[in-house]
């Protein structure tokens, strides 16, 4: 039979000998005889020979094919899309609604794994979020041997998508991916109650046709028990996590260094896992994505293990780039070592690196708009680099005036209360102050602008002072009182 001559669609009529019938309704089929044709909406192109194959085998050989709960599924390798050690396997299936799907069957001594996975794509916030893979249906008792989870069908995931992108995933691209994974773990972290991933990695994560992530593999996540509880605690036999994407408080270093050598505040007997122990493991995830394959604590497991109890993210070395800052002060922050270092998932998100240049000059002039700025305080000592023991990021050039240049500061001082000589170079209070005039009062500023040619008075100042939101961020973030400001509270959740 010609493959390119099978018709894009399948319809199966009562043409399957019946198996089991669950008490709800649903049905797991064993294919009597040849299914009638209607439409197949094809979605997948590295899994499309797959599905022609498989309606070839539906139209020619129907008792090869088992139908669990509307989903059509042959278990011979050639449809096999994924494996792992514990016996797991994914195979492509077809729905008798023509939607492509995947199906993945269990041992059933894993049954609490399925179970597990089930109850959490189930959670509201998990199952409306575009970044956690969707759950179809589960079936725990139509074998004695295998349980089943059908699922959204995935193009692959994220460690073979790194492997065969390789350079083409740009700096934009990379920025939206670790995006759409902290997005998805908003959708989990931010349930009642908690849930916790436990298991990030690459192969954790699947790339959709369109090129959407989703988490997925929550076999071993937990839903804590109290809505109140952040804490969840693992004893020695307990599987979780994958070694080398575990976080350091969820790692058990006595399986991995004599007691000596064992970090004097491990929880040797109890790991423990909480939010941030995830944002550790995504803070892996997004240096892998960032570079394009590597791993922040080393390579080399031994090495890699080392690092991480030591808390040394080799790998941040190598951010040494202008377009690395952003990314490198996030990635700083997502892998310390301490837990109480390391953001939120909404703070996570919250910086600037994800910010649109509309969102970055929003933060910039709620700033330059505070009172407080005028105050001679800690945030304008140290943003004036007035302070000795906190002097200002180097990010920062010296003098602003300088790099605006005297032509393009008469401009942008034209309709303003303060002529370019009382502005001082020095201090980034005026600078800010500058800013937030030049945008209230714009009325044809940007077309006599010399310095830079762009497309908007925001675009201007950040190609000028491509920093200066992080620094504003660096600084404010470690002072709890301009943090908590009616004007500054959405810039820190």
């Amino acid at each position: 039979m010609d493959i390119e001559n099978v018709s894009p669609s399948i319809y199966i009529t009562d043409v399957y000998k019946r198996i089991k019938r669950r008490g709800d309704g649903n049905q797991m089929y064993k294919a009597k005889r040849r299914c009638d044709i209607v439409h197949w909406k094809k979605v997948s192109v590295k899994h499309r020979h797959k599905f022609e194959r498989l309606v070839q085998v539906w139209k020619n050989d129907p008792q090869s094919v088992t139908v669990i709960n509307g989903n059509g599924v042959c278990f011979e390798e050639e449809f096999l899309i994924g494996s792992s050690s514990c016996g797991t396997a994914v195979y492509i299936c077809l729905g008798l609604d023509g939607i492509e799907r995947a199906i993945k069957r269990v041992p059933k001594h894993l049954y609490l794994k399925l179970l597990t996975e089930r109850d959490i794509l189930n959670f509201p916030k998990a199952s409306k979020s575009p970044h956690i893979v969707n759950y179809w249906y589960s079936d725990d008792d139509s074998s004695d041997d295998t349980c089943y989870l059908i699922l959204d069908l995935y193009e692959q995931n994220l460690q073979d998508y790194v492997k065969e992108e390789g350079e083409a995933i740009t700096e934009s691209r990379a920025r939206e991916m670790i995006r759409q994974v902290l997005e998805g773990l908003r959708a989990i972290h931010g349930s009642k109650p908690i849930i916790l991933h436990r298991d990030l990695k690459p192969s954790n994560v699947l790339i959709d046709v369109e090129g959407n992530l989703a988490l997925s593999d929550f076999g071993i996540g937990r839903i804590l028990s109290d809505e109140d509880a952040t804490t969840y605690y693992t004893n020695s036999a307990e599987i979780s996590g994958s070694v080398g994407w575990m976080a350091y408080e969820s790692t058990n270093w006595s399986k991995w260094f004599p007691q000596s050598q064992v970090p004097s505040d491990s929880p040797i007997a109890e790991p423990k896992w909480k939010r941030q122990s995830d944002i550790q493991a995504a803070g892996m995830l997004a240096f892998y994505i960032h570079t394009k394959g590597e791993h922040p604590f080393g390579e080399a497991i031994i090495d890699r293990m080392t690092n991480l109890r030591e808390g040394n993210a080799v790998g941040l070395a190598k951010l040494n780039g202008d377009s690395d800052v952003m990314v490198k002060d996030l990635l700083s922050q997502m892998l310390a070592r301490e837990l109480d270092k390391r953001p939120y998932v909404e703070q996570a998100l919250k910086h600037p690196y994800f910010l649109s240049c509309e969102e970055q000059m929003k933060f910039v002039a709620a700033v330059g708009n505070e009172p407080k700025l005028m105050n001679y305080n800690g945030v304008t000592r140290q943003l004036n680099n007035i302070d000795p023991l906190k002097p200002r990021s180097p990010l920062l050039p010296n003098d602003w005036k300088t790099v605006i240049g005297h032509d393009d500061l008469d401009t942008l001082c034209r309709g303003g209360h303060r002529f370019p000589s009382e502005y001082d170079g020095s201090r980034y209070t005026d600078c800010l102050r500058l800013i937030r005039n030049a945008c209230q009062h714009r009325d044809g500023k940007l077309r006599q602008l010399k310095k830079v040619a762009t497309s908007s008075l925001e675009k201007y100042f950040f190609q000028l002072f491509p920093a200066l939101p992080l620094v504003l961020l660096q600084i404010i973030r470690e002072d709890p009182n301009w943090k908590t400001l009616p004007a500054l509270e959405e810039f820190f959740p």
